[in-house]
């Protein structure tokens, strides 16, 4: 690890203070009060429970998939939530071949379903238990 060259950093420090003023180089935290201290916990704390209210699956219902009733953390899903009720996956298996009988009410049987899901969970065709 290298050594510090302090003599640098002082020379250095003193330039900017020089252009900028002394504010530049100080330490923050040697103007830093508890009053502002408090007051910026709480503004974190606010803030932190505003995104969490943005956030959250209660304010969402809408995030698990009307087939295969999957819940969605996934941001690709959003569209096909939002325009076929269904997750991307589904969209891909039922909703892209034939988006006219999607939206005439057309759903997968059961039987469809299961196959589908089964295929999902080992990752390649149908397989017979």
């Amino acid at each position: 690890m290298k050594k510090k060259n302090y003599d640098y950093i002082a020379a250095v420090e003193k330039s900017i203070a020089d252009k900028y003023g002394k504010t530049a180089v100080q330490d923050f935290r040697s103007q830093w009060t508890p009053e502002q201290e408090k007051e910026y916990l709480k503004q974190l704390s606010d803030a932190r429970r505003s995104a969490d209210k943005r956030e959250s699956p209660r304010t969402n219902p809408n995030r698990t998939c009307s087939l295969c009733k999957t819940y969605s953390f996934s941001g690709r899903d959003d569209l096909y939530m939002n325009r076929f009720k269904c997750c991307y996956f589904c969209y891909v298996d039922f909703v892209h071949q034939n988006p006219k009988a999607w939206e005439k009410g057309k759903r997968p049987t059961q039987d469809d379903m299961d196959m589908i899901l089964r295929r999902r969970k080992y990752g390649h065709g149908t397989r017979n238990n």
